[in-house]
């Protein structure tokens, strides 16, 4: 039996010798191949052979609807195929694999799909953008999304997704021109090895002077006094971005105007921030439903018989901070690009609007020191000189628009619009007027530690407890105030008015001081012909910066208090008695508590 055993193992040696040491069952494996080893198909698709050499049938697939198998003929190792693809009426390649599964093996079949070959053209050769810029609309025919350049700097492009017609959507921006040059440009649009060009021109900076009558102060008191500011409403913001209720307020109406007319006011300053409406660098375009938004309620003051102001308002913090520019050219150049094309816009929605619409730049322009920041107190000249060439191209800017904006009233506020610094370094620019049509803007909520600070000073004046006032000169000190800018522009000529002023409210016990710095505070302003803006925030309440005077919806006071500050307000302005003076109010002030 052993030997038998051996002789059964001498002759699978010698079997296995003979077969070159291969199992024979990996002698009988057919190698899986597919020919062709990839399909390629044009746009309008077809039918396409594919030969495959298995072992075993083949399972044969494909995940995608726009490829289809069918199987023909097949001969020992060898079968048959057919693929169809639909027709590619888009505008990107598409690419998918054939699934094929043989005996212990698997192979992808790569299938591609061609777009369909458009000649590459645009339906415009040139864009002319007159001194204002503006947008301008391309459309691009073209295989597949094209590539769009611009090489003038003051030209920006938006270029759309490609549409199932293979049209393409080219928005061409241009920024207003604040240079007496005209500009010019091309703009390529390219795909693949194909280009075409479309020349781009822009009219040159040109202001004519213009012939009108001089305001002076008095003028300007008579139209403006007593004001309110609609303060935390169309300026205020959050994440970069204004919005009319997001600090609280509710929107406004035409109730709120009628109301504000009713209460004895005359003007309103609507307070706006841009922020987050302005569009791309070099345009800079505003977003139309915030700036006709602001429109409308232009239109609520005009309705109501109110002056109006307008202005770019907590801007500041977020394009317009000194901080960055001052020292920087470059940075500076583009923040008055900003400046310039964002007024230019504003400018020409409000052209047609008569002179009770006044236009004021800015609002409490600084470095965010508010005149303390040691690169301030170094050398305050050079945050000046910012200042001073924003006012001038903002002026530049709403000049440069005709129409009613060639002669129209314009605000003009110093550095931190602080009484103070404007007298020190504000030179007003250059008007296009041969009669002064500008007014010096100025904020004033003297004392600080009375009117704002956290906590509040409780009393005001001479008569006050002296351990629960700023100071003993609390009146003189307004009057200081008043008198300086008295010097620097009243005498001479050039209106001023406190765009901002107030207090916020006391509490009941310290509230007779509160009428009275009403009072005195209005009456001198008055007597120095300083229209006077009521900061109104909405806030109800006591404390800091509780401002609320003006329900903002509805035109309706927020309390009896309010309208007892408003009344007094108002007395001040309209007051003709002679025996209603300064000095009366003065000895009026509430009686020194034993």
């Amino acid at each position: 039996m052993k030997s038998m055993n051996l002789l059964i193992t001498v002759l699978a040696a010698c079997m296995m010798v003979a077969c070159g040491g291969k199992e024979p069952a990996e002698d009988m494996l057919v190698t899986l191949v597919a020919n062709p080893s990839e399909l390629v198909f044009d746009s309008a698709g077809g039918t396409k052979d594919l030969t495959l050499t298995s072992g075993i049938q083949p399972t044969v697939s494909c995940s995608d609807n726009w490829v289809s198998i069918s199987q023909g003929a097949s001969s020992g190792n060898t079968y048959k195929y057919s693929v169809t693809v639909k027709e590619n009426a888009g505008t990107d390649a598409r690419t998918t694999s054939i699934r094929v599964i043989g005996d212990k093996q698997s192979l992808m079949i790569p299938v591609t799909q061609n777009i369909p070959q458009v000649k590459l053209s645009v339906d415009k050769t040139s864009l002319s953008f007159d001194r204002f810029g503006g947008e301008e609309t391309l459309t691009v025919t073209s295989s597949s999304q094209p590539e769009v350049v611009v090489d003038a700097a003051w030209c920006g492009v938006s270029v759309g997704k490609i549409d199932s017609s293979h049209k393409t959507t080219v928005v061409v921006s241009a920024a207003a021109n604040r240079t007496d040059q005209a500009g010019s440009g091309t703009v390529r649009i390219s795909f693949g090895g194909e280009s075409v060009s479309v020349k781009v021109s822009r009219e040159a900076f040109a202001i004519s002077k213009a012939s009108t009558s001089a305001i002076n102060p008095e003028i300007v008191f008579n139209a403006m006094a007593p004001g309110w500011n609609m303060g935390n409403q169309m300026d205020a913001v959050s994440n970069g971005v204004a919005g009319e209720t997001i600090w609280g307020n509710d929107k406004c109406t035409q109730s709120t105007f009628d109301g504000l007319k009713a209460a004895g006011f005359k003007a309103v300053r609507i307070c706006v921030t841009w922020a987050g409406h302005i569009g791309e660098a070099p345009a800079y375009r505003l977003d139309d439903k915030w700036l006709s938004r602001v429109e409308e309620i232009v239109g609520y003051a005009e309705k109501a018989g109110l002056v109006a102001i307008v202005n770019t308002h907590h801007d500041e913090s977020y394009w317009l901070d000194i901080k960055p520019v001052y020292n920087n050219a470059s940075a500076h150049e583009k923040v008055k690009d900003e400046i310039f094309c964002v007024w230019t816009q504003i400018a020409n929605r409000f052209k047609d609007k008569g002179e009770w619409l006044v236009m004021e730049s800015f609002n409490e322009i600084q470095d965010g020191g508010w005149g303390w920041s040691d690169a301030f107190v170094s050398n305050p000249n050079a945050q000046y000189k910012v200042l001073n060439e924003w006012n001038q191209v903002f002026v530049d800017a709403v000049r440069c628009t005709g129409g009613n904006n060639a002669t129209r009233w314009l605000g003009i506020p110093g550095y931190a619009a602080n009484p103070g610094f404007t007298i020190a370094g504000m030179v007003l620019p250059e008007d296009y007027t041969d009669a002064n049509r500008l007014i010096v803007a100025v904020h004033d909520y003297d004392p600080y530690n009375y009117t704002l600070a956290n906590p509040l000073v409780r009393q005001w004046g001479h008569t006050a407890d002296a351990d629960k006032r700023v100071s003993a000169a609390d009146e003189e000190n307004v009057v200081a105030v008043f008198d300086n800018l008295k010097a620097a522009y009243l005498d001479k000529g050039i209106p001023v008015y406190l765009g901002e002023m107030g207090c916020s409210r006391h509490s009941a016990e310290d509230f007779p001081y509160q009428k009275y710095y009403m009072e005195y505070f209005c009456k001198a302003a008055a007597d120095y012909l300083l229209p006077m803006y009521l900061w109104d925030n909405g806030a109800v309440g006591v404390g800091s910066e509780k401002h609320g005077y003006i329900n903002h919806g509805t035109g309706k006071f927020v309390d009896d208090d309010a309208k007892t500050l408003v009344d007094l307000m108002v007395k001040a302005v309209t007051e003709k008695d002679p025996a209603y003076t300064l000095k009366s109010v003065y000895d009026s002030a509430p009686k020194v508590q034993e």
